[in-house]
């Protein structure tokens, strides 16, 4: 795919608040992107080089501006902190990606808001994955700045065909394609476990039941725990301490973004947390539990129901789509105990294979919303010229 804008020099912006979820989503975003189009000149400007470089490693945190190598494309890489004597001194950007509301470094707002500036910018904000419907609404919705020359616009990743979509990696396409041909250990049923704070002795007490049951039936059967790095590993590791060690577990390190994509792609279930490996998840097709974040009031509820909107319709036996909507939301609640009679039903129809169908019924649908990658693409080569006018908002 080639001459997707006339300019091909986009800029994208990445204030880490999360550790890994911000720049994990950036750095898909910046190979897509390339997929996409290997002629792009992408500048990414990040505020911890370290979290970049734990999942690119050949990042080298200490360097201020460096050349990043991917694939055939050379990208620029930027510290959000610069010296004071700092120019930016590359061809002009008038694509600035802003992702998740992160505002803009000091020395990029003096060259966007220049007094004597006659250059036109062009800001998408690229948000927060959502299942809400305030998605549909924002997505391409207009947003003033202080300056005619400075335009603004929010562009949503989603779950609907009425946002942009989610993002889609050929490196991630090759590994699902790869997973979903190979053949399966029938003695195995493997788990990740990629959450946020919390008990999960509930979770390795039924993963033991499930075990034991089957190894009735086929005594080599075993269940495979890989706890990913991160919050939740040490509550993980004593939950498998507190079952007596009975269930093969791992805790692993902290992986490259292509490493733990093949993890979550060849397991059975997947329990998962934040934004980025929440898409990777949906687009797998296999069967997770999403902790969200936890916020005032239980909202993070509100945003469990609306995902569960989205996804329940594909689970078609209503006792399945009723026991998931009953956990997922003890699962979200804190101090609330699971079900253990519907965590052992899931279990049973994730290992049988029955549950995987809907999931993988939900995966098939959001492919059909396209690639937000793509969308944006496309959006610049033919949407800028033409857009439809929609309520601007101050923002």
């Amino acid at each position: 795919m080639q001459d997707k804008t006339q300019n091909k020099n986009l800029m994208i912006l990445c204030k880490v608040v999360d550790n890994f979820g911000d720049i994990g989503v950036v750095y898909r975003l910046a190979k897509a992107l390339t997929d996409l189009d290997s002629s792009l000149n992408l500048t990414i400007v990040c505020s911890n080089l370290e979290s970049f470089s734990a999942m690119a490693q050949k990042i080298d945190p200490s360097k201020k501006s460096q050349i990043f190598t991917y694939r055939q494309s050379s990208w620029q890489i930027l510290d959000w902190e610069q010296d004071e004597d700092f120019e930016f001194t590359s061809t002009p950007f008038p694509i600035i990606l802003e992702c998740f509301q992160c505002g803009r470094p000091q020395w990029l707002e003096k060259i966007l808001f220049a007094p004597d500036s006659k250059e036109t910018y062009q800001i998408f904000n690229i948000e927060y994955l959502t299942a809400e419907d305030y998605a549909e609404d924002f997505h391409l919705l207009k947003c003033y700045t202080r300056s005619q020359n400075v335009k603004k616009m929010f562009f949503m990743p989603g779950f609907t065909k009425k946002t942009a979509g989610l993002l889609l990696d050929s490196g991630f396409e090759q590994t699902l394609k790869t997973a979903r041909t190979a053949k399966k250990d029938k003695n195995q049923f493997t788990v990740t476990l990629f959450s946020y704070e919390r008990d999960f002795k509930q979770i390795f007490e039924a993963l033991l039941r499930l075990q034991e049951k089957q190894r009735k039936k086929n005594p080599a059967f075993t269940v495979k725990v890989l706890a990913a790095a991160g919050k939740s590993q040490s509550f993980a590791q004593k939950a498998w301490e507190q079952t007596d060690r009975k269930l093969d577990f791992t805790a692993l390190p902290f992986l490259p973004q292509e490493e733990w994509d093949k993890i979550l792609c060849a397991a059975d279930f997947n329990f998962i947390r934040g934004e980025e490996s929440l898409a990777r998840a949906c687009l797998a097709g296999l069967p997770f539990f999403w902790h969200a974040y936890v916020q005032e009031e239980n909202y993070q509820l509100v945003k469990v129901s609306a995902l569960l909107q989205k996804l329940l319709p594909f689970v078609e036996e209503e006792n399945l789509s009723s026991s998931l909507e009953l956990l997922w939301n003890q699962y979200n609640t804190p101090q609330a105990a699971l079900n253990a009679e519907k965590l052992d039903y899931i279990f049973q129809k994730a290992a049988e294979g029955t549950l995987k169908k809907s999931f993988a019924a939900f995966a098939g649908e959001l492919l059909k919303n396209g690639n937000l990658a793509k969308n944006l693409l496309d959006f610049l080569q033919t949407g800028l010229s033409a857009i439809v006018e929609k309520k601007s908002k101050k923002y």
